[in-house]
């Protein structure tokens, strides 16, 4: 594994900032995300990369007609030789300048303050996450499908390491090259767990800015909720795969068991006076054990 020098002491703030957004047809909501960099707290130098991984909803005339492109130095970086959000984000790494890269996510909205708060832990770390809120953006209904920790707790595999998603992630571009960007074979999701796991395996630390918040966008149809639970699943299951060496623990058997018996109990089919539950709530837990053992069969582990 790749070493990198990142969070050897205390180093100075970020020269300039690049952040990265790749995205595939979104310009229905990435108006919204671009408005809320215009507005950031940060003093500093930054541009904003927008890496197309092969949209046909017009994106680079939407990007050309934005108003405020010369306000956040906005490009276009063309990302479409492969499909993936993982290929995207490493081509847009590629082709930006900062020395601190900023990562967030196309349909969702970052506070005001959310880059002055990540860069001032970057100093301090190799990496750093920040902090998920979904009252903004989200339907009280939708929120009760898929419950995420508070703001303030970070994310972390149980018995293992900490994690940060990628649509809340500033990293410094040493460290990020440092390991190799983005490991491309995590297909069906747990990319952002790995890249962090690899920084910090490398000697790295990752830090945690809970006022580096986001206003995160949940799936809101059963459809898409189910896809993307499976989907986080087997990336679990392949990230058990990988780092199980490093100690990374199997998930307990009670937890196990608590969701098989959630997905038999809870089934929408039976009476709503009976499950006391809400479907999409069935559908992410139910999905995400599904997406376990599909990503155990194919990666020849048990994590369950």
């Amino acid at each position: 594994m790749a070493s990198q020098p990142a969070s050897a002491g205390r180093r100075p703030p970020p020269e300039l900032v690049s952040v990265v957004i790749a995205v595939h047809n979104g310009t229905d909501l990435l108006g919204d995300q671009l408005d809320a960099l215009v507005a950031q707290t940060y003093a500093g130098d930054m541009e904003v990369i927008v890496a197309d991984n092969r949209s046909t909803d017009g994106l680079s005339e939407f990007l050309r007609r934005y108003p405020d492109a010369d306000a956040l130095r906005l490009r276009r970086v063309d990302a479409s030789e492969r499909a993936g959000a993982g290929y995207a984000r490493n081509t847009g790494v590629a082709e930006s300048a900062g020395d601190f890269i900023a990562f967030c996510d196309h349909d969702d909205r970052v506070h005001p303050g959310w880059l002055e708060c990540l860069t001032a832990l970057a100093p301090e770390h190799a990496a750093v996450g920040g902090g998920l809120e979904t009252a903004t953006l989200n339907s009280a209904d939708v929120r009760r499908w898929r419950q995420l920790l508070p703001p303030d707790v970070p994310n972390g595999f149980p018995g293992f390491l900490r994690w940060s998603p990628t649509c809340n992630l500033g990293i410094w571009r040493d460290a990020f090259d440092g390991v190799g960007g983005f490991d491309l074979a995590y297909a069906e999701g747990g990319e952002d767990a790995d890249l962090t796991f690899r920084v910090q395996l490398a000697g790295g630390s990752l830090g945690f800015a809970p006022d580096a918040l986001i206003a995160y966008r949940l799936r809101d149809t059963l459809i898409g909720l189910w896809k993307q639970s499976v989907m986080f699943g087997e990336g679990d299951a392949r990230l058990f795969a990988g780092y199980h060496r490093h100690g990374m623990p199997r998930r307990h058997w009670l937890a196990t068991v608590d969701v098989i018996a959630y997905a038999l109990i809870r089934n929408p089919l039976l009476p709503t006076w009976l499950t006391r539950a809400p479907r999409g709530a069935w559908v992410f837990h139910t999905g995400n054990l599904v997406g376990r053992v599909k990503g155990s069969l194919r990666h020849r582990c048990f994590y369950v």
